[in-house]
Parts: C-alpha cells; sequence; structure tokens
C-alpha cells in the first residue's frame, strides 16, 4: 500500500497548497472544490511534467483529465476517511503527535543552527588558504562542532526545566504498553509511545536507544511551541495523507485477508508471472520504398546499420541516437513490425517493413527470452493488481456516493 500512500501524500499537499488562492473552480466534492491552479500545480508535479508542454493537444488533454479525475479521487477518499472511526485509532492518534513533535523538533534545531556565526578570528586563519572547497569544508566542520554543542547544551537544560525522570532500569521484563518509561513536568512516556507498527523493541538496550531519540524529540518540540514556532499547515496535510492511508490498510485487509486470497487470484490471472521477451532494436526509417531497398543491400554487404541510420534515419530518435532504438518489450511495436521481429534471428536486418511511419528496416541486436515468474517472485505485483481491481468500483461508489458536482465551462 506505500505506493498508493506516496501518491496520495502528493496529493494532498497539492489540494491544500492552492487554499486561498482565486481560481476556476473545476469540480466540488462536499463543501471541497479543486481549481485550475491546483490542477496545475499537480500537473507541474507530475513525472510527464518535463514532456507535457511537447504533447500535441489530444494528448495533453487525456492527461490533464486523468490528472482531474487523481484529484477527485483522492478527495472523496479523504471524506469518505473522515466519515470513519480512525481517527479515534490509537495508531492513528500516535503517527500524528509523532510527527508534530517530529516536525516541531527539527523547526526548533534549524533556528539553533542559524544562530551560529563564525567568528572573524576564525575567518583570518582560513583567509590563508587557498582552495575555495577547503574553506568551505573547514567552515562547515566548525559549525557542525558548534551545532553539537549548541544542541547538548539545549537539551541538558530542558531536561532541567521539566524536571525528567527516567523509569526504565527499574522495570521488569517484558514491558507491557502501560509501563511508564518516563515522565516530566507535562508530560508522561509509557512503553506503547515509542513502539511503531514494524518494529516491536523487545530489549532494554533497543528500548533505551529508542526513549532517549524520543526524549529528544519531544523536548526540542515542547520548547519550539514556547517559542512560537508553528506547523499547523503541514499538520493538516499529514493528517489528511494519514487519515487516507489508515482507509486503504483497512480496505486491503478487508479485500485481501490471507495470503491464500493471493494465491487464488494469481492461479486465475497466471499473465501476471509472465515476463515478455525484451529485444535491443537498431532501425532505419525511411520516406521512400526504393531508398530502403538500396539501404538493405549495403546493409546485407557488410555496412553498419547505425552509421547508416545516423545519415538518412527520418525517425528524430533513432537519427539522435544513430539506430539504437534501446530495450523494447515484445508486442509493444506496431503490428507490421512486430510481424516481422517475430521470427527474425539477432543480427540479421529483417525485410522492409511499411507502417504509417514510413519504410523499416529493423536488427534484433540482442534478446532477453519471456519467461513465467512464480507466486513468490511476483508477490508484489499481484498484490497490486488485486488492490487496482478492487480500487476502481470502490472509487466509482464513493464519486456516486459523495456530492460531485462538475463545473467546468466549454472554452
Amino acid at each position: 500500500m506505500k505506493y498508493l500512500a506516496l501518491f496520495f501524500s502528493l496529493i494532498f499537499s497539492i489540494l491544500n497548497s492552492s487554499i486561498g488562492q482565486t481560481s476556476q473552480v473545476l469540480v466540488s466534492i462536499g463543501n471541497t472544490e479543486i481549481t485550475e491552479s491546483q490542477l496545475e500545480k499537480a500537473l507541474k508535479a507530475a513525472p510527464f511534467a518535463t514532456q507535457f508542454p511537447s504533447m500535441d493537444e489530444k494528448d495533453q488533454a487525456y492527461l490533464r483529465g486523468d490528472m482531474l479525475m487523481r484529484l477527485v479521487h483522492s478527495e472523496a477518499l479523504f471524506q469518505e476517511a473522515k466519515q470513519t472511526d480512525l481517527e479515534k485509532d490509537q495508531n492513528y492518534i500516535q503517527e500524528i503527535n509523532q510527527f508534530k513533535a517530529g516536525l516541531l523538533a527539527q523547526r526548533y534545531l534549524n533556528n539553533l543552527h542559524n544562530t551560529i556565526e563564525i567568528p572573524d578570528t576564525y575567518e583570518q586563519q582560513l583567509s590563508s588558504i587557498r582552495d575555495v572547497n577547503a574553506i568551505q569544508a573547514a567552515r562547515s566542520v566548525y559549525i557542525a562542532k558548534q551545532f553539537k554543542q549548541l544542541k547538548q547544551n539545549a537539551l541538558t537544560k530542558l531536561k532541567q526545566k521539566y524536571q525528567l525522570q527516567i523509569f526504565l532500569n527499574d522495570l521488569e521484563e517484558p514491558l507491557s504498553d502501560n509501563d511508564i518509561l518516563a515522565k516530566g513536568d507535562g508530560f508522561v512516556i509509557r512503553y506503547r509511545d515509542i513502539q511503531s507498527a514494524d518494529i516491536k523493541l523487545e530489549n532494554k538496550t533497543a528500548i533505551y536507544k529508542s526513549l532517549e531519540d524520543w526524549l529528544e524529540t519531544l523536548l526540542f518540540s515542547l520548547q519550539a511551541k514556547n517559542i512560537g514556532i508553528k506547523v499547523d499547515r503541514q499538520i493538516q496535510d499529514y493528517s489528511q495523507h494519514l487519515l487516507s492511508q489508515k482507509l486503504l490498510e483497512r480496505l486491503e485487509k478487508q479485500w485481501i485477508p490471507e495470503e491464500a486470497t493471493l494465491i487464488d487470484y494469481f492461479q486465475r490471472h497466471p499473465e501476471l508471472g509472465y515476463i515478455p521477451e525484451r529485444r535491443q532494436i537498431g532501425q532505419i526509417v525511411v520516406a521512400e520504398k526504393k531508398l530502403a531497398e538500396e539501404l538493405r543491400s549495403r546493409i546485407l554487404a557488410g555496412e553498419s546499420l547505425f552509421k547508416l541510420a545516423e545519415q538518412y534515419s527520418i525517425d528524430p530518435y533513432g537519427k539522435q541516437h544513430s539506430g539504437d532504438m534501446g530495450w523494447l518489450k515484445e508486442n509493444t511495436g506496431s503490428p507490421e513490425i512486430e510481424k516481422n521481429l517475430k521470427n527474425l534471428p539477432d543480427g540479421q536486418v529483417s525485410e522492409i517493413i511499411e507502417t504509417p511511419k514510413g519504410y523499416h528496416l529493423i536488427m534484433i541486436v540482442n534478446r532477453k527470452p519471456a519467461e513465467q515468474k512464480s507466486f513468490a517472485d511476483i508477490k508484489d505485483r499481484v498484490r497490486r493488481a488485486l488492490i487496482n481491481e478492487k480500487m476502481k468500483p470502490y472509487l466509482e461508489q464513493l464519486l456516486a456516493k459523495h456530492k460531485i458536482q462538475w463545473q467546468i465551462s466549454d472554452r
């Protein structure tokens, strides 16, 4: 579920980042509006952003529509999560508190770091060094040493200020979730507070290290609040992301209660384990059949397809890369090309292949045979496929349940 969580984290950040900006509303979900400025920001953050301006209008329109639907689905998912009891879940509350404390502590330490100044006397010592990189490295070492000492001094003062007491050594193993490990003015740390869903601390050495880390974070976060550092917007973004992630985790447990569910799905969809043949392709594309015939004769006579492609190919990518098209999976080319590649021996130039793009001469430089993976090899792929299959109708139900109003005008 991590890949979905990462995606929704990005989307929620985009949805919240444009709050208050004046922009055309494209769609509303309940009381939330998705605007054109939010859509544009999402497009700029997408993996295809650099290629987007060079695409034709049809492809751009498709990607804009697809991204808008992703924004709609994300918001509908969040609103659905809000209607559950997930906000009362102790794991959810703990993760929010830990995230907030960590963010506040980091902001406080950044402020502390920014107070460090390099004295003139030290700068004078560095003036005799001619290497600029060496001077910068020396400054960095100086600041790091000063910061380490500042941080330790601040931590010592905060422990005294909050009258910190640690009880870990007085506790008997095994510890229970409610055992108090430490306390101070205004806070109590229990064993459950330093646990996580992924890692269970079972020996006192590991517990003590985790406790030290959490105490440091907690004390610095308290000091951050004392000096007025605010992280409300970041907490809002994260809480939306986390709430939706918890809903996705709950759905996954419903859809995949045990591994047998995945095994059964794989048995019904064995194509998930099929790894298609991959071929390293060389290619020339020309506009005239007569030229293609001439070039094929020259290749058969011993000339290099790749040198000829650099000179004659009308395919922009192929010409730029001297005919080397890289590794391509089977059935990713046009039907005419795939038909000829099927039985083409490695290292031999093909017959002339006509497609709407011109006349092609193709050579398979190397190939990796197709293979069938076992369930154990592609368990994660099977999981993703099953979740995607379940997710589509689920999102359709959400759109039907929540108030979706499109406000896109024809322009």
